[in-house]
């Protein structure tokens, strides 16, 4: 299976990311206070990227897609 969420780099010390826009690419950056970690991952070109969490954490990242007619 296709791995489609990346774990970000961060800065322990001050806890900072340094991320640059992707020419043509729409992406998704979940910053985790709680953690202490931030992930990004691709949106889907036609459909739902959607961030699923419990008692306030993200738990998961659901990816429904569909072609067009």
């Amino acid at each position: 299976m296709l791995k489609r969420t990346f774990e970000v780099e961060m800065n322990p010390e001050t806890l900072e990311i340094n991320e640059k826009i992707e020419t043509g690419k729409v992406v998704v950056l979940v910053l985790d206070g709680v953690k202490g970690k931030a992930t990004k991952c691709e949106a889907v070109e036609h459909g739902f990227t959607i961030i699923e969490t419990s008692k306030g954490k993200p738990v998961r990242i659901k990816f429904e897609d569909y072609e067009l007619l």
